[in-house]
């Protein structure tokens, strides 16, 4: 495995946080909601479906996640880097698939771990996020009490 991409604080937290609908609408329009995006980018298969409607390493291994990311270029889900386990950067950095979207309901940003960007994506097959009975963190039942001092900054 190669060194983790670096990216600055900032988009670091935002890609661990869900956001009111004002607060993305906002942030939409800063990373390119005007129709300015690309048909076409490198590191996305606009027909990859998703791997289920969890992280697939959390669900094998018993453990839980706080919030889902999918890999664009396959499809898989992973866990965000606040989770304890990281799923997601650990798939992208095993793989070299190098860009993510959100799969939390609401959320439809897209992140390129090569350039630390965010971006407005194309639409991806469907489902564009766990189901809205899927609690986060989740998956129910998996969860500590103590979760929130287990999360990663």
């Amino acid at each position: 495995m190669g060194p983790r991409p670096r990216t600055n604080t900032a988009s670091r937290r935002f890609a661990k946080r869900q956001f009111s609908p004002v607060a993305r609408a906002r942030v939409g329009a800063s990373i390119g909601d005007g129709g300015s995006m690309k048909a076409q980018r490198e590191g996305i298969n606009a027909s990859a479906k998703p791997s289920g409607t969890g992280c697939v390493e959390c669900l094998a291994a018993g453990t839980w996640w706080f919030h889902l990311r999918r890999c664009t270029q396959c499809g898989h889900i992973g866990c965000c880097d606040s989770s304890p386990n990281q799923h997601a950067s650990k798939h992208s950095a095993a793989t070299g698939h190098p860009i993510i979207t959100s799969f939390e309901p609401g959320e439809r940003w897209f992140y390129d771990y090569r350039s630390g960007e965010f971006f407005a994506g194309p639409t991806l097959p469907t489902p564009h996020s766990h189901p809205l009975d899927q609690p986060a963190p989740g998956p129910a039942g998996r969860v500590p009490s103590d979760w929130q001092t287990l999360l990663h900054d």
